[in-house]
Parts: C-alpha cells; structure tokens; sequence
C-alpha cells in the first residue's frame, strides 16, 4: 500500500504543465464511474448496481457571439456479477453534448473475468460498442464558408468502439489500468477530406482504505489520463462517516480544486453525491465552476442456488 502512494504522488509530481484530454468526458466523481473508466471493474461490487452521473460543467458559460457552449454530460450505466460466466457485465450509455453544435453519443458492453487470490481480487475486461459523432453546422461560424471541409447541416457517423482494463481489488486498496478507443475510430462526417480520429486515452486509478476509528475512514484516491502526448493527473481523499456519509477534497492538475460529499439511504442501497469544482486555471475562457451529481441503486446480485455474498460498504465505494 505504501508503494503504491509512493508511485502516484512521484507520478502527479513529476507531471509537467499539462492539457487535460477532452476525447472522452471527465468526471471528479471518478471514484463511483469505474464502470465507464475501466470494463474490468464490471460486476466486481457483488451486486447488481444502477447508477447515473450528470455533469454541467462551466456552468454559465456564454460564447463570445452566441449564447450557451458549456459541455453537459449524461452517464447511465449498470452492473451485473455473473458466476456463471466467472466474473461480471456492464454496459453503460452516454451522451455528451461538447458545445458548438457538437455531440459525442456513446454504448458500451463489457465483460470481466476475476481471478481470487487470497484477498485480491483480480479482473480483466473488455467492452465494445459503438461510438456517434454529431455534428450541426448551423452553430459554426468557418472563415471560409466555401471549406469543403465543413459539413451542411446536421451530419451523423456511427464507428465501432473497443476498450480493455485490468482491475486489481483488495479490502485496503484498489488499483486499475486502462485505455479506451484501442481501434482509434475514425470520423468524416460525410466530408471527403476531413478525418476526424477518435485517439486512444489511457487511465490509471487507485484508492487506499485508511481506518482512522471504528466510524472515520479516510480513503485517499487518484487518477490520471494521458494519450501518451498530454497528462492530466489528479487526486485527492474521502473522508466517510460511519459508512453513511461522506465528504472530502479532489485537485485537477492545472484546472480545478473540487468539494465532494455525499451519503447513502435505504440500508446503503442508494447513494445520492455532489459535486462542485472550482476552475482557476484559464478562466478567461471558461465560467469558473462546475458542477456534478450521481446517484447509484444497489440490488443483491443474482442468485443460482446459493445466496449472494455482499462486501461490508466499508470496503466499497
């Protein structure tokens, strides 16, 4: 455990000044998206879990000639443990509408193995789906008008999509590693010159369980996405109450400071969280904050003749 906060404070430290990938959607409530970050973590709470994730971000955000632009983000996914099939499955939906009359569509399937060693719990994931680009020119305003390049009207193009992960779990500690869009799908948009390539983005994430008292934990956390040419690190820590509520701090490197906080009702099968970020960094082009909520249902897992084991919500976000 040790090591593994040794190697991300080394990581986020050595990071330079960075721009953070806007291919795919962020989200500070990162913790509780794994699903949409990494397939492997398909299936690995034990329970059949329902969650949704809506972002605003820049909130009030008006361009400089027309009204509106902030990116807004819906996520719904869902989770299934399938023993049968040796691990878990996933599928999530996500529209993420990125201003300028432009919209990214996306559905994704996923499949895990899991491997148990002792207390570790090992998985290994994939997902495939199809990826939709939309583009309406309406809301452009091209220098050259004449630009072949420019598509008329609202266009459409649906690509094939594919992703893999692997996920290590342990009662004390998480750690995965990931990347998204491994066939680097490729976008026209109905242009015979222009290409618009859905590039590879890669995710490392981990979280560490530190048992301050029988009711306090602290869990620090982190992720980082790069593309291999750009790094956008971040990271910080939850504070949880009891296994009931929760609350703590995020940083983006080069962007935001972030709030969490959250808590859970019916028995922990609902979770209800917020999110708000604070945007110092190139707040000359941006509205200075951002905001987030999710909200995630838990049921027990499918059963097949004996009755589903479900982990103590003190070792689960």
């Amino acid at each position: 455990m040790r090591s593994l906060l040794i190697v991300t404070l080394l990581l986020v430290a050595t990071a330079t000044k960075t721009v953070a990938q806007q291919t795919d959607p962020q989200f500070t409530n990162y913790i509780f998206n794994g699903l949409f970050i990494n397939p492997a973590t398909s299936g690995m709470d034990n329970q059949t879990q329902i969650s949704a994730i809506y972002r605003h971000q820049y909130l009030g955000y008006a361009g400089t000639f027309d009204p509106g632009g902030a990116p807004v983000t819906q996520v719904l996914s869902a989770s299934v443990p399938m023993k049968a099939l040796g691990g878990g499955l996933g599928i999530y939906i996500v529209n993420d509408q990125i201003g300028g009359g432009n919209t990214n569509r996306e559905v994704q399937l996923s499949y895990a193995y899991q491997m148990t060693f002792g207390n570790n719990r090992l998985a290994i994931g994939v997902s495939g789906g199809l990826h939709n680009k939309i583009a309406d020119s309406e809301n452009y305003r091209p220098r050259d008008p004449n630009d072949p390049a420019i598509p008329s009207g609202v266009v459409s193009q649906i690509q094939p999509d594919f992703g893999a992960g692997i996920y290590l779990y342990n009662p004390g500690f998480t750690l995965g590693l990931s990347t998204k869009h491994i066939n680097q799908p490729t976008f026209g948009l109905e242009t015979p010159s222009a290409t618009n390539e859905l590039g590879r983005n890669y995710y490392l994430t981990g979280s560490l369980l530190v048992g301050v008292s029988y009711t306090v934990d602290i869990t620090p956390m982190f992720i980082i996405k790069s593309d291999l040419t750009t790094v956008s690190p971040e990271a910080g820590a939850l504070v949880t109450y009891a296994n009931k509520y929760w609350g703590g701090l995020n940083y983006r490197w080069d962007d935001a400071v972030s709030f969490l906080a959250g808590g859970t009702l019916l028995n922990n099968s609902l979770k209800i969280g917020y999110a708000f970020d604070y945007i110092y960094s190139g707040i000359g082009a941006k509205a200075p904050t951002s905001h987030e909520v999710f909200v995630s249902y838990a049921l027990p897992a499918p059963r097949a003749g004996k009755k589903s084991i479900i982990r103590t919500p003190r070792y689960r976000f």
